[in-house]
C-alpha cells in the first residue's frame, strides 16, 4: 500500500505551487484505482492547511477531502498507536506528528509514504519514505505507479 503525506495533498490542490503542483497532481491522479490509503491525520491536516495557507474555501476543502475519500482507503490508528509513536520517537529524531503518521501507515501495511518533509529514502518501521520531487526517485515512482 502507498500513502501521501499532507504536503503532497496540499501541493496537488495549490494551483500556485508551480512544478510541485503539477507533479503532486499527476502523482495523486496516477494513484487512483491503486492500493492507496490516506491517514485521517493527513486529511484533517490538509483541510486545516488548505483553508488557511492555500486559501481554499471551506466548501472547496470539504469537497477535496471527500474526493480523496472516494478514491482512497482511510487509514486509521490502531489500539497500539501510543506505544508505536513512542517507539518511533525513541529510535528516530522526528516530530510526534510525523511519528504518528508513520505509525498509522505501518499499522495499516503501508510500504511507501510519499513525503517532502521526512527524510527521503529512509525506512521507518517498514515504511519507505520517498520524496516525489527528488528526480532521483523517478524510476522508483514509475515502478510503484506505472
Amino acid at each position: 500500500m502507498i500513502s501521501f503525506d499532507t504536503n503532497i495533498l496540499i501541493y496537488a490542490a495549490d494551483n500556485n505551487a508551480g512544478a510541485r503542483h503539477v507533479a503532486a497532481h499527476q502523482l495523486i491522479s496516477g494513484a487512483i484505482g491503486r492500493n492507496v490509503g490516506l491517514t485521517e491525520q493527513s486529511l484533517v491536516e490538509f483541510f486545516h492547511a488548505a483553508t488557511r495557507k492555500a486559501k481554499l474555501s471551506v466548501a472547496d476543502a470539504i469537497s477535496t477531502v471527500r474526493g480523496y475519500r472516494s478514491y482512497f482507503s482511510l487509514l486509521l490508528p490502531h489500539a497500539t498507536i501510543v506505544e508505536d509513536v513512542l517507539s518511533l520517537l525513541a529510535r528516530h529524531r522526528m516530530s510526534a506528528w510525523d511519528a504518528r503518521l508513520i505509525a498509522v501507515c505501518a499499522a495499516n501495511g503501508c510500504e511507501v509514504l510519499f513525503s517532502e518533509d521526512l527524510q527521503d529514502n529512509t525506512v521507518y518501521s517498514g515504511v519507505h519514505v520517498l520524496n516525489p520531487f527528488n528526480r532521483t526517485n523517478a524510476q522508483k515512482i514509475a515502478e510503484l505507479l506505472p
